[in-house]
């Protein structure tokens, strides 16, 4: 009898440390994206998709259609370099301009979808909304990992980002 509960108390605490665990890549993604864009961050700016990142955060989907959009990227890369940034904008921050981050929300939706919200708008004149990115969160090795993001505009799910990659990285 003992021995059951036991066994039941490991495979519940593991089942709530696996929830737990889903909102950790978003957060994280989120808070150096946020770092970036505090005020007074005197232009040292977190490289939110770096390798590390990417190997311990995104899935090899994700990854992999990161890497191949890197070698088209929409401006040409600094001399010497074959790959750049895929993007020209932050697609966190949903812009090439915004506003320290305010009142980040990070929600776990379940079924492996996290949204996380956040005010990075407000010192625009007349833009208030919250700016919103649905996550899909996946499980490999053991780990949870972002496998995709969707900016939500005018409140319907956006274009998946991950997507987006793999039509610029010919995917």
């Amino acid at each position: 009898m003992k021995r059951n509960w036991i066994v039941a108390f490991l495979t519940l605490s593991a089942a709530t440390a696996s929830a737990a665990d889903q909102t950790a890549p978003v957060r994280e993604v989120v808070e150096a994206t946020a770092r970036n864009w505090a005020a007074g961050s005197g232009g040292q700016e977190e490289d939110v998709f770096s390798k590390d990142r990417l190997a311990r955060l995104f899935s090899q989907d994700f990854r992999a259609a990161f890497e191949a959009a890197s070698k088209n990227p929409p401006y040409d890369p600094p001399e010497g370099e074959t790959t750049g940034f895929p993007f020209d904008y932050d697609p966190i921050a949903q812009g090439q301009d915004g506003c320290p981050f305010e009142n980040i929300r990070i929600e776990d939706d379940g079924d492996g979808q996290v949204t996380a919200l956040f005010d990075n708008r407000s010192c625009f004149e007349g833009e208030a909304e919250d700016t919103v990115l649905i996550f899909h969160v996946v499980e490999e090795g053991g780990r949870a990992v972002i496998d995709d993001i969707f900016p939500v505009q005018d409140g319907q799910s956006g274009a998946s980002i991950k997507q987006d990659l793999k039509t610029q990285g010919g995917l």
